[in-house]
């Protein structure tokens, strides 16, 4: 027996009803969720109007002051007032620093130094320069232009030499290793830059002369912030660091700690000791000779120099031409078998080239030509000479004295053999930061040197966003939270002295309204109420037209049972 069309209508009228009901319950919950927006947006609002910002003072030139709105970048690299201002964490006393900073000093040797030379190297336009990563890729480098970075370390076996470079080679801190072979990283250069590199050396070569860790021969080129540890063995023309310069050439802040040996063995001979040449040898601990314009800043040479004949040097072997040496160190001693010894070797070309007994070696300079201009500023030599010549007298010169052989120029320089002590020397940054770090503003190495300090201290920093440098809401939440403290550099009296500090106390900072955070939310409120209210308008309508429907159809459903009664009664009346 089938359904009466009044029940079929009134079971259709309660399956709409369910639709309905389910509909509000839905526009409820989003009128629900719309009142914890409206909530939310006011809570935005208040908040503005209660947010602060920090400023600091800049004076101009009047004499009146200028407050800009603090950053952790303009804040941090600004020189307010003659202060640089930090950011330590509370919680672990860290500094707050770029990744740029934080990443040079992880991958430095932990000297201030080093810091200055991987944040330079960090800071290079790497586009401007080809990555070598590979031995093969370091041979091809033979006759190139062009710029170089190094960006693994190597290790060299039978190591041939780069021939006739002429562009720029940074090491960018990594270390090559030169094993078993007869000649330095580099043959030959011309006009080039050798920067950055470190190299540990095992060289011997009686075959060839002029022969150094890190060029054989340089002419017209520039060495900077370069280190070379091991052992050369050779003939004549020997450095630890470089074998012989021409031209104009300047080295700046570098080290050679490299035992230099001049054997002097007859190639002809194989390995026989006993077939020798009678030559001088020109060995040195850092340069074996120099024939052009030599400037040399701030090196040290540590290794022992030692030859079968004579004329080495502690530093340099021998410097015919003009040669210029500040604040540079020598420190190992030296063995010539057959000359006299000091600190300054002297023989006078202009003389007699080969004049009997006149050959000098010396614990800094082993023989340097009278003719030429050769001065000394700030030079230490410390080595002891060994087995001097019997005429050691006529053929030698110490520092600061006037001996029978002329002295060359020399302004604050001792020596051992006068008596003088070792004084604290340490590689000092170059006045000129534009050549040894050409990526580093010197405006900024007070700050960078204090901040090695904080970072050495501390074992390391906390790398700050991008997102948060140049955000005034990120720095001000994190100081006025109690996430964060401020600290500041103060030059006094030529030295930096770092002091925490607040916005409290210090006179170049203050606190105010931030009143374009303030407009800002007030058009954020303005247009988020407008869409709420909008929302909240049409979910009421919606509602309404529900609430009609729902009415409707109820009173359909109550008409319905009420005919489905009447009929049932009727029928019950038939059958009784």
């Amino acid at each position: 027996m089938g359904l009466s069309s009044s029940q079929a209508r009134l079971l259709s009228l309660t399956g709409r009803m369910h639709d309905i009901e389910y509909k509000a319950q839905r526009l409820e919950a989003q009128k629900l969720q719309l009142a914890n927006e409206t909530r939310r947006v006011n809570e935005d609002y208040l908040n503005a109007l209660d947010a602060i910002k920090i400023q600091a003072r800049a004076l101009n030139s009047d004499g009146s002051s200028t407050y800009y709105d603090a950053t952790f970048n303009n804040l941090i690299y600004s020189k307010t007032n003659n202060s640089i201002y930090i950011l330590k964490d509370i919680e672990s006393g860290k500094v707050y620093c770029s990744d740029e900073i934080r990443s040079a000093f992880a991958n430095s040797d932990r000297t201030v130094e080093g810091f200055l030379k991987t944040l330079n190297s960090l800071r290079t336009d790497k586009s401007s320069y080809t990555s070598i990563t590979s031995v093969e890729q370091l041979a091809s480098l033979s006759g190139a232009t062009g710029n170089f970075k190094l960006d693994a370390d190597l290790v060299l076996d039978n190591w041939d030499g780069i021939k006739s470079f002429k562009g720029t080679f940074d090491g960018n801190g990594h270390t090559i290793t030169i094993n078993n072979s007869k000649f330095g990283l580099f043959r030959s250069t011309e006009g080039a830059t050798l920067r950055n590199i470190e190299l540990n050396v095992d060289i011997t070569n009686h075959d060839r002369n002029n022969i150094g860790g890190l060029a054989c021969y340089i002419s017209n080129s520039t060495v900077e912030n370069c280190s070379v540890n091991g052992v050369i063995n050779g003939n004549r023309w020997l450095g630890g660091a470089l074998g012989y310069t021409t031209g104009n050439c300047t080295i700046s802040n570098s080290t050679a700690n490299v035992e230099v040996n001049s054997d002097l063995i007859d190639p002809s001979n194989g390995t026989d000791t006993a077939h020798k040449f009678d030559v001088q040898s020109y060995a040195g601990g850092f340069i074996g000779a120099n024939k052009g314009s030599l400037t040399v800043e701030n090196c040290r040479a540590e290794g022992n120099v030692t030859s079968e004949y004579e004329i080495i040097g502690g530093f340099i072997g021998m410097a015919l031409t003009n040669a210029t040496f500040n604040n540079v160190v020598a420190t190992g001693d030296i063995t010539a078998n057959r000359s006299g010894a000091g600190n300054i070797g002297v023989y006078d070309y202009t003389v007699n080239y080969h004049r009997s007994n006149m050959f000098g070696s010396g614990t800094f300079l082993g023989e340097f030509n009278r003719a030429s201009e050769v001065t000394f500023t700030n030079c230490y030599a410390y080595g002891m000479p060994t087995n001097k010549g019997t005429t050691a007298g006529e053929n030698y010169v110490s520092f600061g004295t006037n001996d029978p052989c002329e002295t060359p120029n020399t302004i604050n320089s001792y020596s051992r053999l006068n008596g003088d002590s070792m004084p604290a020397q340490t590689i000092a940054i170059s006045s000129d930061i534009t050549t040894t770090y050409p990526n580093i503003d010197a405006g900024d190495m007070d700050y960078l040197v204090g901040m090695f300090n904080i970072l050495n201290e501390s074992e390391g920093g906390i790398a700050v966003d991008d997102s948060q440098k140049d955000n005034p809401v990120w720095l001000s939440n994190m100081l006025t939270n109690g996430f964060a403290m401020l600290a500041k550099f103060e030059v006094k009296a030529n030295r930096l002295e770092i002091t925490d500090t607040s916005v409290a106390v210090d006179t170049n900072l203050r606190e105010v309204s931030d009143e374009i955070l303030l407009k800002k939310a007030e058009a954020k409120y303005e247009a988020d109420m407008k869409r709420i209210d909008l929302k909240d308008s049409k979910y009421d309508s919606d509602l309404a037209a529900i609430d009609s429907e729902r009415n409707a159809i109820k009173q359909e459903i109550e008409t319905l049972k009420t005919v489905a009664k009447d009929n049932v009664e009727r029928t019950f009346k038939l059958f009784t």
